[in-house]
């Protein structure tokens, strides 16, 4: 084996001990030039094990490292969860997204998506800061609050993407409280404009999210009162799948 794939395993290793990291302080960690380290973040980038951080010039895994260890169907997030995105899409005719986390990043792995005018809701494997978006901000409610501080400590200040994101720590936390309450999340288009999304929570071993599945479909087709009127019958397919999720044999990737 030669040195640069060596540099590559050790590389990605790392990661399991440190949840992002930068080309300067890898190349000091393998003992390697910056050049070096790059070309091994690169290496892991384009093979899609990798993805850039929202934060900035850093790398943290991408979802496809769920495939390690993992060749069971029954031990697949997505294949646990994708029935139920089936009927929730049969229920609304709209947009049906699967998104974990990843690192301090909410990533989409899987989608159904609806007849006619679609929306957008993340491309797979684009990592979103869990303060912007639906189903972002259900996963960040449902972490502890310990882990919620230490993400708006290190993800601060927040980042706006559009004029409704929630970028003040006290207008963020009244936000948690809201979604632990309700169970669910509302879009406020504060990640991307013109669509309407709900999300709600996937709960795994010891009560940790283990996911989220969001619904979301234009404005001009799903309204608020239109999404309102299907939060009960999206209710009762999450709860049988949260009867399963809670019994799922792993956690996900949730690093800070």
């Amino acid at each position: 084996m030669n040195k640069g794939t060596v540099r590559v395993l050790n590389a990605l290793n790392l990661f399991a001990q440190q949840p992002t990291w930068g080309v300067t302080e890898l190349s000091r960690e393998l003992k390697c030039s910056k050049n070096s380290a790059f070309q091994a973040l690169d290496t892991l980038l384009k093979e899609g094990y990798l993805v850039r951080s929202s934060s900035g010039p850093r790398y943290q895994l991408a979802h496809k490292v769920l495939n390690f260890g993992s060749t069971a169907e029954s031990t697949d997030v997505r294949s646990l969860c994708h029935p139920a995105l089936q009927r929730i899409h049969e229920l609304t005719s709209e947009s049906v997204f699967l998104a974990i986390l990843v690192g301090r990043s909410c990533v989409c792995i899987d989608s159904i998506q609806a007849q006619g005018v679609t929306v957008g809701y993340s491309p797979l494997s684009q990592p979103l800061p869990l303060h912007a978006g639906t189903g972002a901000r259900l996963l960040l409610a449902y972490l502890k609050d310990e882990e919620i501080e230490r993400y708006i400590a290190l993800e601060s200040p927040l980042r706006a993407f559009t004029p409704t994101t929630i970028t003040d720590p006290k207008e963020l936390w009244k936000e948690v409280r809201l979604i632990r309450d309700n169970g669910f999340a509302r879009g406020y288009q504060d990640f991307s404009a013109g669509a309407n999304f709900l999300a709600f929570p996937i709960i795994g071993p010891m009560e940790r999210p283990l996911g989220t599945i969001v619904v979301g479909g234009p404005l001009f087709r799903f309204t608020r009162e239109v999404a309102d009127g299907m939060i009960p019958a999206i209710r009762a397919v999450l709860d049988e799948l949260n009867q399963e999720s809670r019994m799922f044999p792993s956690v996900p990737l949730v690093m800070f």
